[in-house]
Order: structure tokens, then sequence, then C-alpha cells
């Protein structure tokens, strides 16, 4: 399992560090909110049908072979990309690469570990989502510190050599399965197949949908523009409260592995996100103070989300493609979402997307709390 989470932190420490960088220089470069959100709604919607291809692979071939032969050298090359990119189009192709990079990395994860903790899985999926939270802040962090004394170009590099470094805890995986059969089309093609899986599973696939509505557009493209263009936060700046928010949301996540998923946590954390998201956009100097908050709801938001998967997802056969199919809605939701924030906040303003981060969530935990109960 610590190799498993060496490759998440290390995956998520690029991706956390690119979510920063990449909004940030084509808004440096003049390009406009509604074009940035394309760029960036570009990623779920290739995610959406790779990780898909991928899951299905995965479950005839085996998970391993996927860090090494996929996500490490597609964070490699994405990262290259995006440091070579000089136009729209360019960085496009970067947004392409990433999505399978970044397939790779979630159609297999998950099956990782639950393959090599089968009486623990949602606890250990949540740790794994905590360190995933650790990375993407700490790179964040880093990131708008590097932007802020050295600029782009060099803030990439670095990325890129951590992008390298991906591959030693690919290389030790390589032989943790047994082995697995050759890929068949047709095998393939009946994994695939979304027939049979069940109500619950249908349910719990639309219920993950509220969560990534709540947080996706938020973190993939508003608040970094907010907090550079409304409240003049350096780079640096934008980084540090991206890594607090990130150690927050994680503290909380361990901290509360063991407290049941009940009304109560519900009622908690349902209560901070929508107070949060209505204030937001008009906090002025409470911004951060705010913001962290939402990281707490965030925290406990978290073991829902991994426990409702846990449970949808419990043949070992096809726990990938099950995994992946669960999401489909999901990315969907992501896609549109990010395409039609940045247009909402140039035309309304950010207070309308802020606010339904807050509604969404609520959604989400009072319909996980249903779903764990079922």
């Amino acid at each position: 399992m610590k190799r498993i989470l060496a490759i998440t932190f290390l995956n998520n420490f690029v991706s956390g560090g690119l979510a920063l960088i990449i909004p940030l220089l084509l808004l440096k470069r003049n390009v406009s909110l509604a074009e940035i959100g394309v760029v960036i709604s570009i990623l779920p919607l290739i995610f959406l049908v790779v990780r898909l291809v991928f899951a299905a692979l995965a479950d005839q071939v085996g998970w391993a072979r996927f860090y090494l032969l996929l996500n490490w050298p597609g964070t490699l090359i994405s990262t290259l990309i995006y440091f070579l990119a000089d136009s729209l189009p360019v960085f496009l192709v970067g947004k392409i690469t990433e999505a399978v990079k970044t397939s790779s990395y979630w159609a297999v994860n998950r099956t990782a570990i639950f393959t090599l903790s089968p009486r623990e899985k949602a606890v250990w999926a949540t740790r794994n989502a905590a360190v995933l939270s650790l990375a993407s802040s700490t790179g964040s962090a880093i990131s708008g510190i590097a932007l802020t004394f050295l600029g782009f170009s060099p803030t990439l590099i670095l990325l890129i050599l951590v992008s390298g470094i991906l591959v030693i805890p690919a290389a030790l995986i390589w032989q943790a399965q047994g082995s697995k059969a050759k890929v068949r089309f047709s095998g393939t093609i009946t994994l695939l197949n979304p027939k049979g899986k069940g109500r619950t599973f249908w349910i719990i696939s639309v219920i993950m949908l509220f969560f990534s509505l709540a947080f996706y557009p938020l973190f993939a493209l508003l608040l970094p523009v907010f907090m550079a263009q409304q409240l003049g936060y350096s780079y640096m700046a934008i980084g540090i409260v991206f890594m607090l928010y990130g150690l927050i949301a994680a503290s909380v996540t361990f901290s509360t592995l063991k407290i049941p998923l009940g009304l109560r946590r519900v009622v908690i954390q349902s209560s901070i996100a929508l107070s949060v998201t209505f204030l937001l956009a008009y906090s002025g100097s409470f911004f951060i103070i705010l913001l962290l908050a939402l990281a707490i709801a965030d925290g406990l938001g978290i073991r829902f989300f991994e426990s409702i998967i846990a449970k949808a997802s419990r043949n070992e056969l096809t726990v990938s493609v099950d995994i992946g199919l669960l999401h489909v809605p999901m990315r969907i939701a992501e896609f549109t979402s990010v395409l039609s924030a940045g247009f909402i906040a140039e035309s309304f303003g950010y207070m309308p997307v802020f606010a339904a981060s807050g509604v969404f969530f609520t959604l989400f935990s009072v319909l996980s709390m249903y779903a764990l109960r079922m």
C-alpha cells in the first residue's frame, strides 16, 4: 500500500501544480475566463471515455501495468506539452494528454486498493483520498511559490522533474499482482456493458455527480481566477491558500475515520458548506477563513464519497469497470459545469456558481447517508 500511496502523492502533486498554473498562465496571456473554461472542460470529457476503456483493459491484463506503462509517461508528456505550449490549441493538446494520464491513474487506483486491502476498502480508499488532498495542496503551494520567484517556465520544469520520479514507485509494483489473461476484444465489450448493474448502483452514480458539481468547478477554474482577479492575490498567496485548504481537508479526513457516517455529520458538513458558499463571493478580507471552513466540510464528505463507491463496486472481477461506470454521470457533470461556470461568472458574477456548490454538496451529503442505509 505504501507504493500505491507514493504514486498517489507524486501523481497528484503534479496535478495540483498544473491545476494552479494553467488557469493563471492562460489568464496572463489575456485568455478570457470563458475560454479558459473551454480548455479545462476538455479533461473530464476525454476522461469519461478513456477511463472506461482503460478499466476494461485493466480487468483483463491487471492494474499494475497502467501505473508504469501509461500513468508515468502520460504525466511526463502532458507536463512537457504545457512547458512548450505557445497557443490555445497546444494547451488543448496538453489537456487531452493530461486526461489520458489521469484516466490511467483513476482506472486502476481504487482497484489496487480494493485488491490489496479487501477487508478495509473504504478506510484505505479514504486514506488515499487524504494523501491525494495533501499532494494536490503541496503541489499547488510549491508551484505558487515557484511562480512568484522563478516564473512559469522554471515551475513547469520542476513539475517535469517530479513526473520523472513517478517511475520509481510505479516500477516497484510491476509484480504486485498475479498474472492476468490476454486482452480479448469481445471480453472488453462485455465488460463495458452497463446492463445488470442494479438500481442501487445507478443511484450511487447519480449521488456522486453532486459531489463533483460541488467542488470541481471551484478548484479547476473559478477559485484561482477569483483570487487573482477579484482579490488581487499573488501567485504565492494563491498556492499557500490551496495548501492550507488541502492540509485541513486531509487532517479532517484522517481524524474522523472512526466517526460514524450519520445524520449529525451530514448536518455539520452541509451547514458549513451552505454558509460558506453563499458568502464567499463577497467575503473580502474574510475569504481565507471561509475557504478554510469549506475545507472542513470537504474533509468530512470524503468518507461518504469513498464509502458509497465501495458499496456499489463489490464484484471483484469487474471492479475497475464498475468504478468507471459509476463515474460516467459525474464526468459529464464536470464537463458541463466547467464549460458553463466561466460563462456564468462572466455574465452574472461569482455568487451564483459559488452558492450552487453549497447546494450540490448538501444534496450529496443527504443522499449519501440514504444510499448507505439502503
